[in-house]
């Protein structure tokens, strides 16, 4: 008997920004984004029809869009190298994801990365949904020419992260690399995780940022792998509390 879907889709409003997200934690195709006065349907007919039935490719994102046969992925915040690396993570978690966003990119990058990983980590949430069955923690590795990183994340309900990337420069590309520490604080405030991400060594920034990802991605993954029928932990919350 297949396994039910654990997808969420959500739109996130405020005064500075407006983000949609729709996720998919075990890949396959996602489901369409909620009506959104701030994100109309695409002007052409044939577009708006598939639109309905679940997330077309954005035109505008074309470095972070892949479509597979096991996994879509596209996302558009504004900032490219944010994309970059919310296109490393889903792509190497296993999940299917489309994000897009508006922000207040006139002022500095600050409102839309925090928000693009609240909404991420809300969805992240409502996907997973009750917590069982599930391995709960992981550990990922991930090198990237010289640098090296790890990630440890604990889907605990409990919020809690130490990010250490341990950047040199204060930008890369548009994205200020004390949003990407901020931004996974703010992921895990919303996913409910313990979150711990460091780089071990790395010369190059860029590369320092994207291991990083990827070593999430890797335990992202194994966290949330569900323990089917017959084997140990199938249908239990996994914790001596019996509550997560």
């Amino acid at each position: 008997m297949p396994l039910p879907a654990r997808t969420a889709t959500l739109s996130r409003d405020t005064n500075e920004t407006k983000i949609q997200v729709s996720l998919s934690l075990d890949g396959g195709v996602l489901p369409p984004f909620e009506p959104s006065k701030h994100f109309p349907p695409p002007s052409d007919p044939q577009e708006a029809e598939a639109a309905k039935k679940g997330i077309v490719p954005f035109k505008d994102a074309a470095h972070a869009t892949q479509f597979t046969a096991t996994q879509q992925i596209t996302i558009s915040t504004g900032i490219g190298f944010l994309d970059h690396m919310l296109h490393a993570l889903a792509k190497h978690s296993g999940w299917s994801l489309a994000i897009r966003a508006k922000g207040d990119l006139y002022i500095d990058d600050h409102h839309t990365t925090e928000d693009t990983f609240l909404a991420l980590g809300s969805s992240f949430t409502a996907a997973l949904g009750a917590r069982q069955s599930i391995a709960r923690f992981g550990r990922g590795d991930a090198p990237l020419d010289e640098a090296l990183s790890w990630a440890v994340i604990d889907l605990s309900s409990r919020p809690w992260a130490v990010i250490n990337i341990g950047f040199k420069r204060e930008k890369i590309g548009d994205l200020s690399t004390e949003m990407i520490t901020h931004g996974l604080q703010s992921f895990a405030q919303a996913a409910g995780v313990t979150l711990h991400v460091g780089c071990t060594y790395g010369d190059n920034d860029h590369h320092r940022a994207e291991s990083a990802f990827k070593a999430l991605a890797v335990a992202v993954r194994t966290a949330c792998a569900r323990r089917v029928e017959g084997e140990v932990g199938a249908g239990d919350i996994v914790s001596t509390k019996g509550v997560l």
